[in-house]
């Protein structure tokens, strides 16, 4: 018999992996590696405070020669392109070009929409009782929350709350 606790960790799975799937499918249409995905958008909503390869190793928790080699690759699709920082001419500032940036259109509002169907078998107010509860799981366990990525653009993507990309 399975306890409580652990049906909730198996729908909280299957809830996460199905939103995934959805930003996979997109990204796969778009003929683009998970990583290429992440990466183009990360870099278009984060260059106007100069964007460099370290930080995407970082923030993306693959290696510094891993993230060369995707680089290159985006930079010889004419994707993004690379520049010596004023500052530091070893250190190569990333910026997504017009290609990349009408590449990755329309993923916000596909990801957007796959989410809402997710949640479409719930009304408005069972939607709502359920982001109480689950933020009072998160408030009384101490779990960082972790905001979901802005929309392209910058603009605030709504409520924030658990998961994100």
């Amino acid at each position: 018999m399975t306890s409580v606790t652990e049906q909730l960790n198996t729908l909280f799975t299957s809830i996460a992996f199905a939103g995934r799937a959805s930003a996979d499918d997109w990204v796969r249409d778009s003929g683009l590696t998970r990583q290429q995905g992440f990466a183009l958008r990360y870099i278009e909503e984060n260059q106007h405070r100069d964007v460099i390869a370290r930080e995407l190793a970082v923030v993306s928790g693959t290696t510094p020669a891993s993230v060369a080699s995707l680089l290159q690759g985006l930079e010889d699709r004419g994707y993004i392109t690379r520049t010596p920082s004023p500052d530091d001419s070893r250190v190569k500032l990333l910026a997504i070009t017009a290609a990349g940036s009408d590449l990755i259109e329309g993923f916000d509002e596909a990801v957007s929409a796959a989410q809402v169907r997710l949640f479409s078998g719930l009304s408005p107010a069972e939607q709502e009782q359920l982001v109480t509860l689950l933020e009072r799981i998160i408030e009384t366990a101490g779990v960082p929350v972790m905001a979901a990525p802005p929309r392209r653009g910058g603009s605030p993507s709504g409520r924030r709350g658990p998961g994100g990309r």
